[in-house]
């Protein structure tokens, strides 16, 4: 089985790991679910696969047929991993906010003063809100990029080390709820000049609903990305860069891009500098796992549809 075909297996067999497991976690910990809008959105993805995929199978276009997977694969994995935060949440187990913020004054870094440097410059600051906003654009461009230019193989890994990053965040996340730093510090949105500090509110009475109230429904129309530790726009930040490297035009613009990401989850996500840092070492972790098993793995039970020359991955 050729490097491709692995990444691929890897992304389908995730796929269908996270759709058994996750709907019976959230029945475990007595997570309540509308699941109208999550079936809604599996079954737009699911005809979506079929359809385009069985016309790429057909017509014999592999480029394309990547890029219709990542694509689908990638608004299918949405539903069952959106949940899966709110599992970690539904524990409600003690929140971690002082315990982080000790971390950070460990490293010295004062975050309120952190803050008013970068409010107080408006060309960076309104440059990490257009970053951060690029998350879900970069992770669908990313694989139809690298698809057309004929990295197949980084496309399925990218889409596949996405996937592994969030089950892992929300796993870390069990043992360290919190509610961020603009809630942590007391900080008014409407002081800022130039952040966009409800970016780092918004996801606050979904944490404090999912815990609390009694008759919280979890809807996907309502839900958040309520992960604070490890930062998942961090993690997918490296992931983006990484992705990017093999495509020598894209290197250094994902590079100055994902820099910007990165830095907006402190302005944007109200996030800790160590949120950040266990970001990066969560992105780094998935994606070596995921390169160990497309190069050196096997998965018995999938057919390579791809049977080209290792020279085209």
């Amino acid at each position: 089985m050729t490097e491709t075909s692995i990444a691929r297996a890897f992304l389908i067999g995730l796929t269908g790991a996270v759709y058994a497991i996750v709907p019976m976690l959230a029945w475990l910990v007595g997570l309540p679910v509308d699941p109208r809008g999550f079936m809604q959105l599996s079954t737009v993805a699911l005809i979506y696969l079929l359809g385009f995929g069985l016309l790429c199978s057909w017509r014999r276009i592999p480029s394309l047929l990547c890029i219709v997977e990542c694509t689908g694969i990638g608004l299918l994995l949405t539903s069952p991993l959106v949940v899966s935060t709110y599992v970690a949440f539904a524990l409600n187990r003690p929140l971690q906010d002082q315990q982080l913020l000790q971390l950070d004054r460990l490293l010295g870094v004062d975050w309120l003063s952190l803050i008013a440097f970068l409010d107080a410059n408006p060309l960076l600051a309104k440059s990490m809100t257009f970053a951060y906003q690029t998350f879900h654009h970069q992770l669908l461009f990313l694989p139809v990029v690298l698809s057309l230019c004929g990295h197949r193989a980084r496309a399925y890994q990218v889409v596949g080390t996405y996937g592994l990053i969030c089950v892992i965040a929300s796993f870390i996340t069990i043992w360290y709820p919190a509610l961020g730093t603009y809630t942590d510090f007391a900080v008014n949105p409407g002081d800022l000049k130039n952040i966009n500090g409800m970016l780092g509110l918004e996801y606050v009475p979904q944490i404090l609903a999912v815990r609390d109230d009694p008759h919280f429904v979890l809807q996907l129309e309502h839900a958040s990305g309520i992960i604070s530790f490890p930062s998942v726009h961090a993690a997918v930040a490296v992931l983006c860069c990484w992705g990017a490297w093999t495509i020598r035009w894209t290197r250094f613009p994902m590079i100055f891009l994902n820099t910007l990401m990165l830095l907006s989850a402190i302005t944007e996500g109200g996030h800790y500098i160590v949120d950040l840092i266990a970001g990066i070492g969560v992105a780094g972790f998935s994606i070596a796992s995921v390169l160990y098993i497309s190069r050196t793995g096997s998965v018995p039970f999938y057919r390579n549809q791809f049977q080209q020359n290792p020279q085209q991955i």
